[in-house]
């Protein structure tokens, strides 16, 4: 069985929340081929994705594009001195890993001469035109099978997001709606419909969290040292957390009771949303923070992907 691997820890932007981007996906082994030629052939991927659109850090790992390579013939050349010639073919492949279905595919052949085996496959890795039409093919035929798919499992995706903010799995809830892309119109406008009230959880509970937390560091000690400790919990309650007016009120007391006892000043306010700045592109930012957030704490994926052929 070969096995694929893939890091989800790896960079996932704002940028990239919100589209479609193929995760590139390199065998950790191929029959035949030299482990230097893997990243090489890990660039190709992402060239290919990128030069269709379809690149970036890709936080939902569930779309792939990979590539298995053949070896057709291996030659011997007739020159001084002899040379190793190699005739390959790569055959790329766009999928949904989750439910193992191959969305589109395509074959390009490729030559590399090289002085020993691994100097030749490398060259031919090398010689992969990432513009070819064929790929440009199979991406957008990959493309548009992951439009279909949001398309018809809207209703889906929407009610187990549900489902998990109803057992308090938040950050997963609002992955799941995040991770529906734009151009899916009618599913992402749902999607952005659903995720606001199970935001407003999130932030309700992460609020009652921290103000916990905060109270105990603060009457732990009552001195300035636990006023800067229950500060380091409060930094991230936002104007809209139901507690906001409470961790408000136990600021004004630590204030209060720091100046008595130590004639400190202890310099602290709650985050406020910042004046000029669309109201809506601030939450929709947030959306993306708690995506990524989730995305790049989850642990590392190992694909399997021979159900591809």
């Amino acid at each position: 069985m070969t096995q694929w691997g893939f890091s989800q820890n790896q960079n996932a932007k704002a940028d990239d929340v919100g589209r479609i981007a193929l995760t590139t996906v390199v065998p950790q082994q191929i029959a035949g081929m030299p482990k230097q030629a893997e990243s090489m052939l890990k660039n190709k991927l992402s060239q290919v994705a990128t030069k269709n659109g379809m690149g970036g850090s890709a936080t939902n790992p569930q779309f792939i594009l990979t590539a298995n390579v053949a070896i057709v013939t291996k030659d011997i050349t007739p020159t001084a001195p002899p040379m190793i010639a190699y005739n390959l073919e790569v055959t790329f492949y766009v999928a949904d890993y989750v439910n193992k279905i191959k969305y589109s595919s395509a074959t390009v052949a490729i030559k590399g001469v090289g002085q020993n085996e691994e100097k030749a496959y490398i060259s031919a890795i090398k010689n992969i035109n990432v513009g070819a039409p064929a790929l440009k093919a199979c991406i957008e035929e990959g493309k548009t099978k992951i439009i279909e798919y949001y398309n018809s499992k809207c209703d889906f995706i929407i009610k187990e997001a549900k489902t998990l903010a109803d057992t308090k799995k938040f950050g997963e809830a609002i992955y799941k709606l995040t991770s529906i892309p734009d151009v899916c119109k009618e599913c992402y406008m749902k999607a952005m419909d659903n995720v606001k009230p199970i935001y407003q959880m999130y932030m309700d509970d992460k609020c009652n969290k921290d103000l916990a937390k905060a109270r105990t560091a603060w009457g732990g000690s009552l001195t300035y040292d636990g006023a800067v400790e229950a500060q380091s919990y409060m930094a991230g309650i936002t104007p809209d957390a139901k507690c906001y007016k409470e961790a408000q009120d136990l600021i004004k007391e630590i204030k209060a009771k720091v100046f008595a006892d130590q004639k400190k000043e202890w310099e602290f306010q709650l985050m406020v949303y910042k004046d000029g700045v669309d109201l809506q592109k601030q939450m929709i930012d947030a959306y993306k923070e708690v995506n990524i957030a989730y995305a790049n704490n989850q642990p590392d994926v190992v694909y399997d992907v021979t159900f591809l052929w």
